[in-house]
């Protein structure tokens, strides 16, 4: 159990906690719901603090840029985890890891252009790779499936392994029936390929897009969820699976700690302003702040009295709310909110160089240890004119 008041002490805040314990109980849950047929990856995207805690529980790693390869590289996680994706694959990033690394496990293909850079390094260098080739679900990612075909005809005296198709169509998926429609389609066409080309597609990456449920009353039968979630998965014959997860995986394990500096009340409502903000706190689907997120405040009090108030950060925006009309017990300056399920994507999607406010710091805790993985950065100094010599 995280000793937040602690935290609070050692660290202040704002600050992001990480609760390693949470985020393994959460994969081995995950695990338990899908079954030991489906692999497990990680979107490193969804928080690449918890990436090296996560490499004895997972099968492997989903990598969208040349910074997440350098971190995960950093980290010594290893390059049979390691699968290389991402929209663009700039030529000096992917020629490197052709060149220097012969044991990543995958890379994937979202065009044309990709391949034949692919195709192009590979043989340069004498180095087979395999690959899965990203369908499109009708965006900027992967390719359609005539393209597919394309590629899978251009593969001749390659070094290219084809091993399957990767498949993604967007994130916080509550439909079951199309998940179903999805699944029914990757089975369909994957046949067709096998039949046309003789070709064994022995892999399907498919991300089901988990739904995270972040705000009061928003919760459901998460058990019933992903047994029908297998039960779909299920349908899925004489292929490896591979289930990519991020948010799923990473948001429950964290918290974002922010600090009341001030309150103030006028003709509109009651103000309290915090030392955080939304450049630090992001929540997938609020809205203009109307939602209540999960949170808890500290220190712990027994007052009875409550009291409805505006919570907003401390940017010079009027879009600056973190809630709107929350009633909560009366509050005082310097008690703390613990807003909760922000282990996935808060701490990289918020706009943190606005106002050249400090970044916060993050904190792992594991048991009753805490683990400072990142001092407070001056975003000042990132924002600052200085002349570069060229």
């Amino acid at each position: 159990m995280v000793e937040y008041e602690k935290i609070i002490d050692k660290y202040g805040t704002p600050s992001y906690v990480y609760d390693i314990d949470e985020l393994l109980k959460r994969v081995n849950y995950l695990k338990s719901k899908l079954g030991p047929k489906y692999d497990l990856v990680y979107a490193v995207k969804a928080n690449s603090f918890i990436a090296k805690e996560l490499e004895n529980d997972i099968s492997r790693y989903e990598i969208c840029s040349p910074g997440e390869f350098d971190i995960c590289n950093e980290l010594n996680i290893d390059h049979q985890k390691m699968v290389i994706s991402g929209v663009y694959k700039d030529v000096n990033t992917i020629e490197n890891m052709i060149k220097n690394y012969d044991d990543i496990l995958k890379y994937t293909i979202e065009s044309i252009n990709q391949y034949e850079l692919l195709d192009q390094l590979t043989k340069k260098y004498n180095r087979k790779i395999n690959v899965l080739i990203r369908l499109t679900s009708g965006n900027q990612f992967g390719v359609c499936e005539s393209d597919v075909r394309k590629i899978i005809e251009k593969n001749h005296n390659s070094l290219i392994i084809i091993d399957g198709l990767e498949y993604f169509s967007g994130t916080q998926k509550h439909s079951l029936k199309l998940i179903n429609k999805e699944i029914e389609h990757l089975i369909e066409f994957t046949d067709e390929l096998e039949k046309d080309y003789d070709l064994n597609i022995k892999e399907i990456e498919y991300g089901p897009g988990l739904p995270v449920f972040y705000y009061q009353g928003d919760e459901f039968d998460e058990d019933a969820f992903l047994e029908e979630i297998k039960n779909i998965l299920d349908k899925i014959k004489n292929r490896k699976v591979a289930i990519e997860i991020g948010r799923s995986i990473a948001a429950s394990c964290g918290s974002y700690l922010t600090k009341v500096v001030d309150m103030k009340k006028n003709k509109f409502g009651n103000y309290v302003i915090v030392d955080g903000g939304i450049n630090h706190l992001v929540y997938y689907g609020q809205t203009m702040a109307m939602k209540i997120p999960h949170y808890e405040i500290l220190p712990k009090s027994d007052t009875k009295e409550t009291a409805t108030y505006s919570l907003c950060g401390s940017l010079c925006t009027t879009n600056d709310f973190l809630v709107k009309n929350i009633t909560t017990r009366t509050l005082q300056i310097n008690d703390v909110f613990i807003f909760k399920n922000v282990g996935a994507y808060s701490s990289t999607e918020g706009i943190s160089l606005f106002l050249s406010r400090d970044l916060p710091k993050v904190i792992l805790n594991k048991g009753k240890t805490t683990i400072l993985v990142r001092e407070n950065i001056k975003t000042s100094e990132l924002n600052f004119p200085k002349e570069v010599k060229e």
